[in-house]
């Protein structure tokens, strides 16, 4: 009988994930500007590194392109932090590459989806994370 709270105690004792969300925003950027150039420099958290090939994050369905079968729509923490709807300015987002298609769904449709993180270190572009290999967890 003791062996039930020794399973609890350790269960407890590991480490909670952070949300991916907050890991996400926790990018920071720094943009350099001369006369003739710009550029950014993009900091990404160890930890959001750490979880890279096995990536799971819930958000809000927004399409990119009306299809039937979508193989590439983006995922916001919130339905107000759409970008293209243009009431709440430009919040985080995600993008999504499917492995296989999936039929369209309603937008802002609450979604969990699992792939691999990759990331973008291009100093050409506020883009740092996006999603690849993605599969529809619910």
């Amino acid at each position: 009988m003791r062996a039930l709270p020794l399973i609890a105690l350790a269960l407890l004792s590991q480490p909670a994930l952070a949300n991916p969300w907050e890991l996400i925003t926790g990018i920071t950027y720094k943009e350099t500007e001369t006369e003739t150039s710009w550029s950014v420099e993009k900091t990404i958290p160890e930890e959001l590194r750490a979880q890279a090939e096995e990536f799971t994050i819930t958000g809000y369905y927004v399409p990119v392109e009306a299809q039937a079968q979508v193989t590439q729509f983006l995922l916001v923490p919130d339905p107000a932090d759409c970008p293209f709807c243009g009431t709440n300015g430009y919040g985080p987002t995600l993008e999504v590459q499917m492995s296989r298609p999936v039929p369209d769904m309603a937008e802002a449709t609450e979604v969990t989806v699992t792939g691999t993180l990759n990331f973008d270190d291009s100093p050409e572009t506020y883009r740092a994370v996006f999603l690849t290999e993605g599969a529809l967890v619910n």
